[in-house]
């Protein structure tokens, strides 16, 4: 599977490096519509964009519409395509024929309408994680178009839900939603050094090919830096698994790990219940997306379109991620919306890693190590007692 993962993971990779680290997002989510856009833009926008999907803008329709199909062919992950234009947009139907298939729809330029309509489809394409579409509908938006993407997966090895007093660091005082297991699975923990400072991950195994890599860094490492510097360690030889860690001995230098006494060689796992949800404003980071032209000038960037002169106006991502002692889901809805340039604008030891401070999270096609959603938590769930205030997938 995919072939585009590399140039997906750079895409979340700089968009990590970029942002402060907080929330969750999808670049792969949000890959396919730029590079739907870098086919049909003009230059110097063309470019732009074909630099961001990481692809000559020539072959970015073709992988646009590769990498959705192999997304959503993945078992617990589905992705659909969303296309929506008033009919003064004047969408030629050449254009629309070359795009992913997916759903087509006419907006009327009535907020009341429209907008109803693109929550729907938003609220059915990720089945209820996602309530509202993340761009504004009214007579300005002439074109949206917006990728859905859900992910589900119920863990291997579940986890026993118990409260979790923190002692130290920024969650000291809290009672958390603690989760905890003990696996034999020490190579499930790996450790590198890198730009960031020294990185700790921790896999968590799902049962249908999905995996939640855990990542924590030193307590003073940016959680954007930390992030970004994760997603290339994916596919890494360079990492040092937890077998090895316990051979060497060298357990302490590494950000939440520590020894146990046990009767067996094993990884103890505890982090806490989370549920993150972000909404990104990409026009903030235009460049680093290739938007910075298409949003901007007194002329259109997309005649491939149609001939109404176009340009980005809106470029919006909501995303939600729930992470249980059953499993984890998660979805986004990235959505892109253009408007007229002329409308106004014991015997041994086993190891213990410990999430209990901010950490981020990796949510990873297994075979492949595609990214599907990449976020950080700072804010996690406080103790309730299992089916009081929690929502396992």
């Amino acid at each position: 599977m995919s072939r585009y993962a590399a140039e997906v993971n750079q895409l979340t990779a700089a968009w990590l490096q970029r942002s402060d680290g907080a929330g969750v997002l999808s670049g792969a989510g949000l890959w396919p519509l730029l590079a739907v856009l870098a086919w049909s833009a003009d230059e110097p926008g063309r470019g732009e964009l074909a630099g961001a999907v990481g692809l000559p803008a020539d072959e970015c329709m073709d992988a646009a519409r590769d990498l959705l199909k192999e997304v959503d062919d993945l078992d617990g992950v589905d992705a659909a395509l969303g296309l929506w234009a008033q009919e003064a947009a004047e969408v030629r139907p050449e254009w629309r024929d070359t795009l992913p298939a997916g759903t087509f729809g006419e907006l009327t330029g009535d907020a009341a309408a429209d907008q109803p309509k693109l929550d729907a489809w938003a609220r059915e394409r990720t089945h209820g994680l996602i309530e509202r579409f993340p761009v504004q509908a009214g007579p300005e938006l002439m074109l949206t178009l917006a990728t859905a993407l859900a992910l589900r997966t119920t863990w291997q090895r579940k986890f026993t839900d118990e409260p979790w007093p923190v002692a130290d660091g920024v969650w000291a005082g809290r009672r958390l939603a603690g989760l905890s297991r003990t696996t034999a699975e020490t190579h499930d923990l790996r450790v590198a050094d890198t730009a960031a400072g020294p990185l700790t991950l921790t896999r968590v195994a799902g049962d249908n090919g999905l995996d939640v890599h855990l990542v924590l860094g030193s307590p003073d490492a940016a959680a954007g830096d930390v992030l970004a510097a994760a997603v290339p360690l994916l596919g890494s030889d360079s990492l040092v698994d937890g077998a090895a860690l316990l051979s060497s001995g060298e357990t302490e230098r590494w950000p939440g790990v520590s020894t146990v006494s046990a009767q067996r060689p094993g990884l103890v796992l505890k982090t806490t219940r989370f549920t993150v949800r972000s909404l990104h404003d990409l026009l903030r980071q235009a460049e680093v997306f290739g938007l910075r032209t298409v949003a901007s000038g007194d002329r259109g960037h997309f005649p491939v379109i149609g001939p109404v002169p176009l340009r980005v106006d809106q470029a919006r991502q909501a995303a939600v991620a729930i992470f249980s002692a059953t499993g984890f889901e998660a979805a986004a809805v990235t959505a892109i919306g253009l408007r007229t340039v002329s409308m106004p604008v014991h015997s041994t030891q086993a190891l213990v890693v410990s999430y209990d401070r901010p950490f981020g999270f990796l949510a990873v096609h297994r075979e492949s190590g595609l990214v599907l959603f990449a976020g950080w938590v700072d804010s996690p769930d406080d103790w309730t007692p299992p089916g009081e205030g929690s929502r396992p997938p």
